[in-house]
């Protein structure tokens, strides 16, 4: 069977989220055939900077976790440009945030998010987008 090398782009300016997702997905998708590059970017604009150079060389992309409160420009305008590319349209995003505001889920969920999840304080919980991940791959 030929291995799959997931290509994720993370959008989050929080050195310590990106360390524990990070850590999370390596727990989560271990092996030769789960294997997983990951890409990234620390705000709203370098992420839209990167879809449009995707759109313009055609590169996809397997799953955007983005998260929410992003500097210069925020999660739910990326999610709206990446929706707006017929290449990535169907791109799985897992929204990321510390919100527990129903609006800010409604809002993306509208916006065509696949999952939201809330980070918790606990490194436990936090682990958990892993497991997300993986069941998103169909991996676990």
């Amino acid at each position: 069977m030929m291995a799959k090398a997931w290509k994720i782009v993370l959008a989050e300016d929080n050195p310590g989220d990106v360390f524990l997702v990070r850590r999370a997905l390596n727990e989560h998708l271990k092996g030769p055939l789960h294997s997983f590059t990951l890409t990234v970017v620390k705000d709203g604009e370098e992420a839209i900077q990167m879809l449009d150079k995707s759109e313009a060389s055609g590169d996809t992309l397997d799953l955007m976790l983005l998260d929410l409160n992003l500097p210069r420009r925020d999660g739910a305008e990326v999610l709206a440009r990446l929706r707006s590319l017929t290449h990535l349209s169907g791109t799985p995003v897992i929204m990321m945030t510390s919100s527990d505001s129903p609006r800010d889920w409604e809002r993306c969920m509208a916006l065509g998010a696949n999952r939201y999840f809330q980070k918790p304080a606990e490194l436990k919980r936090f682990m958990e987008i892993g497991k997300i991940v993986a069941d998103l791959f169909a991996i676990a």
